[in-house]
């Protein structure tokens, strides 16, 4: 073939290409969104809605009838996801979509090493996860070498507030991590939290699903097995998956902000039994500073410190100083919890806090009934707010009304 056929057979391929393009967004239905605050004030909203026929993934500007542009993230589910930079109590906005996807930069951006996959907001780093192994100390064993949890976690100001494989204290304590301690499955009672002794542990399934990031939110999905190793073999009693999603930044760069979504499903034809006990679930482990009790304090939405343990809240906060530095953490319930207000395990002297809703009775998850629990993370340096944690929470658990409507 002459180098001038090929040429033009380039060029004609290039034409087909995007008259095939032209052609799927000529189908693609046009959209008007309507948010209505309820009956809150929103500032910095996080709003999640669905479009009702499928849509290729990507971001979308939409635009307000006062010619406000905001970006939506729309994923593989058909899921957008937008922030709402301010809406009255009572009051609406309806934004009309773009035809099609836009090219925007990535507000949260990603990047990952031979160990990690870390998440930063404008620049600012928001939080590391363990898709591979950790490098303990020479002063742990291989029993403390594992992956699947989230460590570091920063403040705005880039204060370090998490903690994991401190050889002194409570080394199996991993910054955000999920885990079960008092279990039952098939005639043994595995302990899945306290991994030194050796009857069971969680793991990383060694596949990091997917992860993502954008000008609205970056995340990642993967999976963990909880092994059952009091057995003569090792089982695999439960799969979990996480969702973790990692929202921009407010401007002003009051907060940092991301969501932790956990699935766990019976591996087995058998269920896992957690009879009643005092913590167990996703544990917070907080900055090694904080060991000191002087150094750190904790505050409910009951207004509750230390004595808040056992109590349910549908926030806690945790802070202190860190390296001469006073930030802190706030961890919000959702209100779709299993028994919400979850109670709480807060630690006498440590720096430790769970929700655990075994601390009020037996709870058991069986074969095809997966236990789904959500809960939003928000960093923050200074004092907490409690008004503005307040206003969080109702953002999370009563998000704003969204009419999504195909238009000509």
């Amino acid at each position: 073939m002459s180098f001038q056929k090929f040429s033009c057979l380039i060029v004609i391929t290039a034409l087909m290409v995007a008259a095939l393009q032209a052609a799927s967004l000529a189908q693609q239905p046009s959209y008007s969104v309507t948010v209505s605050a309820g009956e809150f004030d929103r500032a910095g909203t996080i709003v999640t809605f669905y479009f009702s026929e499928a849509m290729e993934p990507g971001v979308y500007r939409m635009k307000s009838e006062s010619g406000e542009e905001v970006d939506v993230q729309v994923d593989e589910k058909n899921r957008g996801r937008f922030i709402l930079d301010r809406l009255q109590a009572g009051a609406s906005r309806t934004y009309r979509v773009s035809a099609g996807p836009v090219s925007a930069d990535p507000a949260v951006s990603k990047r990952m090493d031979s160990n990690t996959l870390s998440f930063l907001s404008d620049g600012r780093e928001v939080l590391s996860y363990y898709h591979s192994d950790n490098e303990p100390p020479a002063e742990l064993d291989e029993r403390y070498k594992r992956s699947g949890y989230i460590h570091p976690v920063y403040s705005p100001n880039g204060v370090l507030l998490t903690n994991h494989l401190n050889p002194d204290v409570h080394p199996h304590h991993s910054g955000i991590w999920s885990a079960w301690t008092n279990t039952r499955f098939q005639g043994r009672t595995p302990d899945f939290w306290n991994i030194h002794l050796n009857s069971g542990r969680v793991e990383g399934a060694d596949s990091l699903d997917v992860a993502w990031e954008g000008p609205v939110h970056g995340g990642f999905r993967a999976r963990h097995h909880f092994i059952d190793l009091s057995s003569s073999a090792p089982v695999v009693a439960l799969n979990e998956e996480w969702d973790v999603s990692v929202y921009r930044s407010p401007e002003n760069g009051e907060y940092h902000l991301f969501d932790l979504v956990v699935t766990q499903s019976a591996n087995t034809a058998q269920p896992l039994v957690l009879p009643e006990y005092r913590y167990g679930g996703v544990g917070f482990r907080g900055h090694v500073d904080w060991d000191d009790p002087e150094n750190v304090f904790f505050l409910t939405s009951e207004g509750l410190g230390r004595d808040g343990h056992a109590t349910r809240a549908r926030w806690c906060h945790i802070g202190g100083y860190s390296e001469g530095e006073l930030a802190g953490i706030a961890i919000l319930g959702h209100p779709e919890n299993f028994r919400h207000p979850q109670p709480m395990r807060i630690h006498p002297e440590e720096p430790f806090f769970n929700y655990a809703p075994t601390q009020l009775g037996d709870m058991v998850i069986e074969p095809g009934s997966p236990y789904v629990v959500r809960y939003r993370y928000v960093t923050y340096d200074g004092e907490p707010d409690p008004d503005e944690l307040d206003r969080l929470w109702n953002d999370y658990a009563y998000p704003p009304g969204v009419t999504v409507k195909t238009v000509d």
